[in-house]
């Protein structure tokens, strides 16, 4: 692999002398001389997860908790935030792990139903859902990954 000042070099004149260039080769010398590197997220953007029928951004992967969870319609996972989704009704509903009560989660543009909200747990061990989204896997896909 090329060293870094290397490929610098291999840069076209103008390009190097640019002002944009230089802040960040300024800022690039900085990161590699603390040992700081960034990271994929911090070069092409957030992995985010996208409504399956409109591709309406819904929640981002950094905010998973657990993917080891099950939905209506087979694997989903818990989130700890969500975007541009509409909270359904409150109703109490017996799930695997006991009764709880949730709320259904709603894509904001197409109104696809994308998994629900825990609001409320009844049981002491499963009070850290609450607050919590679980999107089914098959509802969200994959962007900018």
């Amino acid at each position: 692999m090329l060293r870094f000042e290397t490929r610098r070099l291999l840069l076209p004149l103008f390009l190097q002398q640019s002002t944009e260039f230089s802040d960040w080769l300024a800022a690039r010398q900085g990161e590699v001389a603390s040992g700081r590197r960034r990271s994929m997220a911090e070069l092409v953007g957030p992995r985010v997860y996208s409504c399956c029928n409109c591709r309406n951004h819904v929640c981002l992967h950094d905010d998973i908790i657990s993917k080891a969870f099950q939905g209506r319609n087979g694997r989903a996972f818990l989130f700890s935030h969500a975007m541009n989704v509409v909270v359904g009704a409150k109703e109490d509903r017996q799930l695997i792990t006991g009764l709880h009560t949730v709320a259904d989660i709603f894509c904001n543009d197409c109104r696809e139903v994308l998994g629900w909200k825990y609001e409320r747990a009844y049981e002491e061990t499963q009070k850290y859902k609450e607050g919590k989204f679980i999107f089914e896997k098959s509802k969200i896909v994959k962007e900018n990954w």
